[in-house]
């Protein structure tokens, strides 16, 4: 019930947990934001190329920041996750400039009613960090404004829902 309307599901699709290892290639499903917005402040628009160190250790601030405030992770845990690298892919990355796409753009963001701008990316990449942060990082988004929905994640190549029906296919198909 979702106020006084009732509804029944047609149908329900079982999704496996996705494998995280130490190496994942992502999807963005929402832009990445490197640099958080401030009023009056130009510095959450500006560009960052992928294929900086800084453009990864700006993450690896972040989200060793977001995971400490999380409060799941003790100190000496934190400090064993200092491997850290995002790698874009670069065959996609050069597709989308060679048709004059863009991979990075500025979007609005509004907080107690205020617009800002910041410059988001989506692109598909490689994380190599510890399982843990992989974890935390496909469970949480990654980059700033994840609580407003920038920075999620899908991993590439992940086929997750399983219906009853492919199920059945395959053992009829067994014969």
């Amino acid at each position: 019930m979702i106020g006084s309307l009732q509804l029944t599901p047609e149908s329900v699709e079982n999704e496996e947990p996705a494998s995280i290892t130490d190496s994942v290639k992502f999807l963005c499903i929402s832009p990445i934001v490197l640099v958080p917005a401030s009023f009056n402040d130009e510095s959450g628009k500006r560009f960052i190329s992928p294929d900086l160190d800084e453009f990864s250790d700006l993450l690896y601030d972040n989200t060793i920041a977001r995971m400490e405030a999380s409060g799941k992770y003790s100190a000496s845990q934190l400090a064993d996750f200092y491997k850290f690298q995002l790698v874009a892919d670069k065959d996609y990355i050069n597709r989308i400039q060679s048709s004059h796409k863009k991979f990075a753009r500025i979007y609005p963001l509004y907080d107690s009613d205020i617009k800002y701008e910041v410059r988001g990316y989506t692109f598909p990449f490689t994380l190599y960090a510890p399982q843990p942060v992989q974890q935390f990082v496909y469970e949480n988004g990654l980059g700033h404004f994840s609580h407003k929905g920038f920075g999620m994640l899908d991993v590439a190549n992940a086929s997750s829902i399983h219906n009853d029906a492919d199920h059945e296919a395959s053992f009829a198909n067994a014969d």
